[in-house]
């Protein structure tokens, strides 16, 4: 979210720091960078991640308290 309410800041130091001209108005048809943030779609990806990662939990623990904990030092 802040390289995106930042990205035309952005762009102007990478230009000046690089010496180059990024995204020339002449090739790109750009004279900044347009960058929309939409709340919504932050709170998608938010809420998305949050239940990939509980997901990708769900299997090891499973696994992890079927487990004898005995049993697994004795084997290490």
């Amino acid at each position: 979210m802040v390289f995106c309410k930042n990205i035309e800041r952005i762009r102007q130091a990478l230009q000046k720091l690089t010496g180059t001209n990024l995204f020339n108005p002449e090739v790109y048809y750009l004279e900044h960078l347009p960058a929309k943030l939409v709340w919504g779609q932050v709170g998608e990806v938010i809420l998305i991640a949050l239940s990939l990662s509980l997901l990708a939990t769900l299997y090891p623990s499973w696994r992890a308290a079927k487990t004898d904990p005995v049993e697994a030092l004795r084997h290490e």
